[in-house]
């Protein structure tokens, strides 16, 4: 046979990850890997080095690495690398030649939350290091690829019209645009048609925040990080300045330059701070009930009905651990006696609260996971002013929280929901959990619930939102918003169902990033083989994400589930991925390396090359 050829379609952090296991795994000199992307090699679009400098990663420097080490339970070789921390540390005489990284790396340490600037050179070298040694032949092509054609040979066309010859393709693109949707055309239409501003869901630094007025009345839908995001660009990039006062607050002094922005969302609070104390030290011995074995059969699960319930059990007992075991004066009887009961109960029994009620005599210590999930559930306001009172409080109590060791189980909770993150992934490549279920329950609401719990802002983030609410840049809209064109008015208009206050304004924020769809996919790759039926996405409603169907081997299925043995698809934009999507933590058996390496074992696998083999022999014919 020829030498094995693999393309990469997508040379951001997937890519280079799936790219980094192909060459620790590689024996022969001769594979050759190409990998294609519009963007330099390493960072991607996503990532690029051209993005404000005030724009920041939302994990700490010392929490972030593209390399395994000695926890990750990879077949192939480890190869240890530093974090981005240790890189940046010492790399910073070179890096502080570059005048807009100077100030950032001045107060640079481990626990600084970096520029996306500055991930963007550590990911470059990433890439330049994996590529560095010759264990295989690795081409970058810097272009796009618009479509890939052949069931043995693939040829993948560029835009620039040429061709490129490969065995085997991996698409790993991240996160494309997706065309607006038809809610989103409306706004655009209904703004034009009455000389309004409407921002639709995209990456922050792809948007132009110049055309936001300033001093002016606006909507924001949203307050995630992409929330955090236009906060940071239409207040402290328009000359407004924080400082603090003498008992050590955070105040905002505007520019004048500054909207009046007006936020909301669905559950109304923002996305919790980071949690900055050290959250390694809470970590329980995990798992404990919640594993892909403890199913049994090999049959398709119920999310709401085997899962979750199970997860939930896992995430209480990590809570509960870490309360016995750091803060015993706040429980009644031991550990191993509460353990040996919890143990023996269901979840959502009436018998396991009785026991919780018995052991744990503080409500506050109590874990309520529809709580967490919807912390404004429930409550009512008379109005705006009240909203605004009760998120200001929300804030404070959430920063407070998050730097406070007296709440640790929120960091063991953290880590179980990691957990559960891996058990979910393992669920998936077995086949236990239905199409239907991976785009409602996991890529919906578990990712959601997620996100909003353990990925959030840096808690200075938060801290400046709430001094913008104090200086009056900043008004809550609170929780179950809606947002909608007002032809009555001709302006944007938003409502709770929480409050009977209504705002318009002339100008609306979309603060999302773009919902995952194949079939309406800004990537004219996804788009074609969508249309020609090579590819089909996995959608739980018409409006809810859609992404692109695989099976657990993360092999591309077509419009009538059949597996192409030589496509793969791989990252956030494909089902039942989110659970190895985000950077890898350190020391932490992260998905990100177990499911790079399993992919990588399966290129290079002897099946594959019989695949190969198989294919050529039948184009031959």
């Amino acid at each position: 046979m020829s030498p094995l050829t693999i393309a990469i379609v997508g040379a951001g952090p997937r890519g280079t990850g799936v790219l980094e296991r192909l060459l620790a795994r590689a024996t022969d000199p001769d594979l050759h890997i190409h990998v294609i992307d519009p963007f330099p090699p390493g960072a991607g679009r996503i990532w690029r080095e051209s993005q404000p400098s005030l724009l920041w990663m939302n994990s700490v420097a010392d929490d972030v690495t593209m390399f395994t080490d000695d926890t990750t339970a990879v077949e192939g070789p480890v190869r240890p690398g530093p974090t981005l921390a240790e890189w940046v540390q010492a790399n910073a005489e070179e890096l502080g030649r570059d005048p807009e990284l100077r100030d950032e790396l001045r107060e640079f340490t481990p626990g600084s939350f970096a520029s996306r600037t500055l991930q963007s050179r550590y990911l470059s070298w990433v890439f330049d290091q994996a590529t560095a040694d010759d264990s295989a032949r690795v081409t970058y092509h810097q272009g796009t690829v618009v479509d890939i054609t052949g069931q043995g040979p693939q040829e993948i066309s560029l835009d620039d019209g040429s061709v490129i010859g490969a065995d085997i393709v991996v698409l790993a693109q991240g996160h494309p645009d997706s065309l607006p949707s038809e809610r989103e055309r409306a706004l655009h239409d209904f703004a034009a048609g009455n000389g309004l501003t409407y921002v639709g869901p995209g990456y922050t630094a792809d948007l132009d925040p110049d055309v936001v007025p300033a001093d002016e009345p606006i909507l924001v839908a949203g307050l995630g990080l992409a929330f955090i995001d236009w906060m940071v660009l239409l207040a402290e990039s328009r000359g407004g300045t924080f400082a603090r006062n003498t008992e050590g607050a955070l105040t905002y002094s505007p520019s004048g330059r500054e909207p009046l922005m007006y936020a909301g969302s669905r559950r109304g609070v923002p996305y919790h701070a980071k949690i900055s104390y050290d959250i390694a030290a809470a970590r329980p011995p995990l798992p404990k009930y919640f594993t892909a074995d403890a199913f049994a059969g090999d049959g398709p699960l119920s999310f709401r009905d085997d899962i979750w319930p199970v997860a939930s059990k896992e995430i209480a007992w990590a809570h509960y651990h870490r309360l016995f075991a750091a803060h015993p004066d706040r429980t009644s009887g031991t550990w191993a006696d509460f353990e040996s009961q919890f143990d023996a109960l269901e979840w959502g029994s009436a018998t396991l609260d009785q026991l919780v009620g018995t052991f744990v005599p503080g409500e506050e210590d109590r874990i309520d996971l529809d709580r967490l999930d919807r912390p404004l559930s429930g409550e009512t306001f008379t109005g705006l002013d009240e909203v605004t009172q009760r998120l200001n409080a929300y804030i404070e109590d959430d920063l407070h929280r998050r730097s406070n060791p007296y709440f640790s189980y929120d960091a063991a909770v953290f880590s179980a929901l990691l957990s559960v993150y891996m058990t979910v992934g393992e669920l998936l490549r077995r086949g236990r959990i239905p199409a239907q279920s991976i785009a409602t329950d996991i890529e919906g609401w578990l990712h959601s619930f997620f996100s909003f719990y353990a990925s959030g802002p840096p808690p200075l983030r938060l801290e400046q939102l709430l001094a913008l609410s104090r200086a009056g840049v900043v008004r809550f809209l609170g929780p179950e918003v809606s947002f909608t064109a007002d032809a009555a008015t001709g302006t944007f208009r938003a409502s709770s169902t929480a409050h009977p206050d209504t705002v318009h304004a002339d100008t609306l924020i979309d603060a999302r990033l773009p919902v995952a769809s194949i079939s309406a996919s800004g990537d004219a790759l996804l788009r074609t083989l969508f249309a020609r039926g090579e590819i089909t996405e996995v959608r739980a409603t018409a409006d809810s994400a859609a992404k692109i169907a695989v099976d657990g081997r993360s092999r591309i299925l077509d419009a009538e589930g059949v597996v192409h043995p030589l496509r793969y698809a791989i990252g956030p934009w494909v089902a039942g991925h989110t659970w190895s999507s985000a950077f890898p933590r350190p020391r932490t058996n992260a998905g990100f390396f177990r499911h790079n390496d399993s992919l990588a074992s399966e290129l290079l696998s002897a099946e594959v090359a019989a695949e190969i083999e198989q294919s050529s022999v039948a184009m031959a014919r």
